[in-house]
């Protein structure tokens, strides 16, 4: 009997799973590299390309309300990870140096040349800053949107390895049982559980791909690689140089008196919530000092996806950072920044609404 509901539940899933394909198809192209077929959205044209690389468990449909509206003044390329959105699983961690390696075939195999601007949403950032490190003379900037940092929270918040162990626990769970339909019957994994700015049409698409084994598979690869920041002798970001650098960062999530109401109503430990969100603080602030051309802005009244937020401050901030970055034809090779060490310095302002 368990056998029989297993295999009709592997049979639901695998049967959605295509239906869902059908119903919702890739918005942009496939692209087959080093056998592993890849999504990719590009929009607009213009030089440099801005290349938008999402956070954890995410599609390129988290940067559906921005993109668009960038891609009217530039070329603007969203893309998935193997896993998540339409992009074929790699079954194994992938480090930072790896996913960067991956994109920078891609852009290739896409012909998309260089210079690039690199904007990386949460884990995203930490992609985007390997891409540099390992592409530094084909990067013009970067824009890091409340970005993950390599060692934090791990080194300085206590609750640090129960939260990643119980997250890794949680997700764990849910591939096998989104192996036999269960977390699609479940809807744990719909897009719509809570307000979100996006269009009716693209949060069904975007329920759709994180119903997809796949997805909850590379989410747990991801995290694998994540928990590695556990360890203390994990290295700090490395600098920048003098790459010009916007950092963008959420400010709900580091305002105290926000943060605590927060916590109440969650009823969360409120202390342990605030402990975090000044650990937040001066991970941003660690960012924003990793080039000596750097521009910090705290976006108020915005949570962790500034793009959804605040999409009009988003837009607003990253064109107004690419103007100057903005090449005229024939110039694409005379693209260099110093590698040296970021002077620490950082202009930070702060954007309200």
């Amino acid at each position: 009997m368990a056998f029989s509901a297993v295999l009709a539940g592997a049979v639901y899933q695998s049967e959605r799973t295509a239906a869902d394909l059908t119903t919702f198809p890739p918005p942009g192209c496939m692209i087959p590299v080093n056998g592993v077929n890849f999504h990719l959205n590009c929009m607009g044209s213009g030089v440099p390309t801005l290349i938008l690389e999402a956070g954890l468990g995410e599609s390129s449909l988290s940067w559906y309300p921005v993109q668009s509206r960038l891609a009217q003044h530039m070329r603007v390329c969203s893309y998935d990870r193997p896993g998540p959105g339409w992009s074929d699983l790699i079954d194994s961690p992938i480090e930072p140096e790896h996913v960067a390696k991956n994109l920078h075939a891609l852009l290739n195999r896409a012909d998309i040349p260089p210079p690039y601007v690199l904007v990386g949403h949460s884990r995203g950032g930490i992609y985007v800053r390997a891409f540099y490190h390992q592409f530094p003379e084909e990067t013009q900037g970067l824009v890091l949107v409340d970005s993950a940092h390599e060692q934090g929270p791990m080194h300085q918040y206590h609750h640090a390895a129960w939260d990643y162990r119980k997250q890794a626990v949680l997700i764990a769970v849910a591939e096998p049982l989104a192996r036999v339909g269960l977390v699609r019957l479940m809807g744990v994994a719909n897009a719509d559980q809570h307000p979100s700015p996006l269009p009716a049409e693209v949060l069904m698409a975007k329920t759709a791909v994180q119903n997809r084994t796949d997805t909850a598979r590379a989410v747990v690869n991801e995290i694998t690689v994540m928990r590695r920041g556990l360890d203390p002798s994990t290295p700090p970001p490395g600098s920048l140089g003098a790459l010009p650098l916007l950092t963008l960062t959420a400010g709900n999530l580091i305002d105290p008196k926000l943060v605590e109401r927060e916590a109440e109503r969650l009823g969360k430990n409120i202390e342990a919530e605030k402990e975090l969100a000044r650990i937040k603080q001066a991970e941003q602030n660690d960012l924003a000092l990793l080039s000596s051309k750097s521009l910090h802005i705290i976006v108020r009244n915005s949570g962790h996806f500034i793009m959804h937020d605040q999409a009009d401050e988003f837009v607003s901030a990253v064109s107004e950072f690419l103007k100057p970055l903005a090449l005229k034809p024939g110039t694409e090779n005379l693209v260099h920044h110093s590698t040296g060490s970021g002077q620490k310095a950082a202009r930070t302002v702060e954007l309200k609404r």
